[in-house]
């Protein structure tokens, strides 16, 4: 695997003078001519590495890898005001719609680089959105919005009404301030990691977390935010989640996507919900390289 870093100036689709996307370009060492770009979007309080962790002394929690060894290539970017991006002041000046946009921007201009010999030459490319947690509200409202994907992967979001304990998830979106919000990783470790999970990656992992803009935590915690995009995408979609989870039902989850003639779910056995470490990673990745393959666009 070799890897392109890229930073993507944004500051012409959001507004945003100076706004800039970090991202890392996964390639395979042997690129083939036929070529499907993982477009991956990570979650709250968590930055691109989310893909590709570097955990001293453990090793195969790499998404990134698992999948460049299968002929993929991965693009994992930083959401705008998280990990090595811009992060706009004040906060406000962020929403939604510009942090899909600026995605958008990031898409094409990786797409147009495999095409045209910059990085590879692909003579034929398709581009799969993968989102985990927020990333997953974000692919699902990036291609509402812009059409950037040919098939979704949404990990670990929930359409229904997210279950986060004993926590109302309606009155905690009303008590976030504007701003950049540090993630309370200690009291989501129920939530975030099996108890199987070493807890000595589990401190590596928290060390590594980032803020999240109070937009995308705002949002991600209101019923409804993006049903009615979920209900808009007509591509095929690859659903997953982990036994303990933010979906109460996922059996449940495949009906918001009304517009989608093709849905697959996968309930992830022995995993919470940050799926990448859990001991059952590697079905879950072997599983969504198998529905790359199966399914036709």
């Amino acid at each position: 695997m070799r890897c392109e870093e890229l930073r993507v100036d944004v500051a012409e689709a959001t507004g945003i003078a100076g706004a800039a996307l970090a991202a890392s370009l996964y390639l395979p060492d042997a690129v083939p001519d036929d070529l499907e770009l993982l477009v991956c979007l990570h979650g709250g309080g968590y930055r691109r590495d989310y893909w590709h962790p570097a955990f001293q002394g453990f090793s195969g929690y790499s998404f990134a890898e698992a999948l460049t060894e299968k002929g993929r290539a991965v693009l994992a970017v930083d959401l705008l005001g998280m990990g090595d991006s811009s992060r706009p002041e004040p906060e406000t000046l962020l929403d939604r719609a510009k942090i899909a946009a600026a995605n958008d921007v990031a898409v094409k201009l990786v797409a147009t680089g495999l095409r045209d010999g910059r990085w590879a030459k692909a003579s034929r490319l398709r581009v799969t959105g993968v989102g985990h947690s927020i990333g997953g509200m974000m692919v699902i409202t990036q291609q509402a919005a812009h059409r950037s994907f040919a098939r979704l992967a949404v990990l670990g979001w929930a359409n229904q009404r997210m279950v986060l304990g004993d926590t109302d998830p309606e009155t905690l979106a009303l008590s976030i301030q504007p701003g950049y919000l540090a993630t309370p990783r200690e009291m989501m470790r129920g939530l975030f990691y099996a108890a199987d999970v070493p807890l000595a990656l589990v401190a590596a992992d928290e060390a590594a977390g980032s803020t999240t803009p109070a937009c995308l935590g705002r949002d991600a915690l209101r019923p409804g935010i993006v049903h009615g995009a979920s209900a808009a995408v007509t591509c095929p979609v690859f659903l997953a989640h982990g036994v303990v989870d933010t979906s109460p039902a996922p059996h449940q989850e495949p009906g918001y996507f009304k517009g989608s003639s093709d849905v697959t779910l996968l309930v992830l056995q022995g995993s919470a919900h940050c799926h990448n470490f859990a001991r059952t990673r590697q079905v879950l990745w072997d599983r969504l390289d198998a529905w790359l393959n199966s399914v036709g666009v």
